[in-house]
């Protein structure tokens, strides 16, 4: 690992803007978070599931080599992807470790907690980076596998966290305003310099937990339709607070993952309209009709277009789509759609 990338990932926070701007909004919150009133109180308990998403989203996306996305509000839900919550209890327990350690054997106590943290939870994070597993991120073999790969570079997540509780401790000294972007700083600062670490080892397959064998075909089949079904859900709340962008996107995200690409979105369209506002489906068709034209697939297309029609007769793909979907519809002797889309 070069010290230019490392000195890059730990100053990702602030000179990537995407980052930089979710650690200004979270800045801003913990301030008011901090104040001491019951409003602060509750505002802080609001932030707290956001910061460890997004810092985990930091994290995944430096051990990808990626730079990480913009912030987006579905990370203030307390329920979704628990696995980027995960982090919030994992440091909770070292918390409450060094206080009862503290209170039992003094800094000894505390500086054992401390380093016993530098050792095992830059690999436990980085687990859970890979394999959106907590159970995998608790593994002891997971973690020595990761740890043995990589020994002769990870050390450097563990020396940078102590360094960095040795910062936030001294930040205590100061106000709450720089005491709060010091610490969130250097969340978001460890957690790039960790996914940096392990971007160029190849580790994403090596510590994944395998899928299990034996699985028959009927059993696959229903494991994929509740995951559809779970996915589906998720939009489904998104565009009902008004966040219909967000939701087709989640459910894009995941059918790029699939294997059946074509499979997936044919059964989310036939779901989505069945529900009461269709509209959500018709939006979903232009990306579905989109993917279908990239892919050569034009008679299925031109049956997703005509039955959103059915819906609504004002229905369009998107304009840079209308060309090839004039065109196929020519080809196929429907030239009355033709005529209408070209009217478009």
């Amino acid at each position: 690992m070069q010290p230019a990338s490392l000195l890059r990932a730990a100053a990702m926070p602030l000179t990537e803007l995407s980052v930089a701007f979710a650690l200004l909004m979270f800045w801003l919150i913990m301030c008011i978070g901090t104040s001491g009133s019951l409003f602060g109180v509750f505002v802080l308990l609001l932030a707290l599931p956001p910061i460890f998403r997004y810092n985990m989203i930091v994290l995944e996306a430096s051990a990808k080599g990626e730079v990480p996305g913009a912030f987006d509000a579905e990370f203030f839900s307390w329920h979704g992807n628990f696995w980027t919550l995960f982090p919030l209890p994992l440091m909770l327990a070292f918390i409450l470790a060094g206080y009862y350690a503290g209170g039992a054997f003094g800094n000894a106590g505390i500086i054992g907690v401390l380093l016993l943290a530098a050792a095992l939870l830059p690999a436990s994070l980085a687990v859970l980076a890979v394999t959106h597993s907590p159970l995998q991120s608790l593994s002891p073999i997971a973690i020595a596998r990761l740890l043995g790969r990589a020994r002769n570079s990870f050390w450097i997540a563990s020396v940078y966290l102590l360094l960095l509780g040795w910062g936030v401790v001294q930040a205590e000294q100061l106000n709450n305003i720089a005491g709060n972007f010091i610490q969130l700083f250097a969340l978001f600062s460890f957690s790039a310099v960790t996914g940096a670490l392990i971007e160029p080892l190849g580790l994403l397959d090596d510590v994944h937990i395998p899928e299990p064998v034996g699985e028959t075909e009927a059993a696959i089949a229903a494991k994929l339709e509740a995951s559809r079904v779970a996915v589906l859900g998720q939009a489904y709340g998104f565009m009902s607070r008004e966040n219909r962008d967000g939701g087709i996107r989640h459910i894009i995200e995941w059918i790029e993952q699939e294997a059946d690409v074509a499979g997936a979105w044919a059964w989310f369209f036939e779901h989505m309209m069945g529900w009461e506002q269709k509209q959500h489906a018709l939006f979903f068709a232009q990306h579905c009709v989109r993917d279908m034209l990239r892919h050569g697939e034009t008679i299925p297309a031109l049956k997703v277009i005509l039955r959103c029609r059915l819906v609504n007769e004002q229905f369009r793909p998107f304009a840079e789509d209308l060309p090839a979907v004039i065109d196929a519809a020519e080809s196929s002797g429907n030239i009355e759609l033709a005529a209408v889309l070209r009217r478009a």
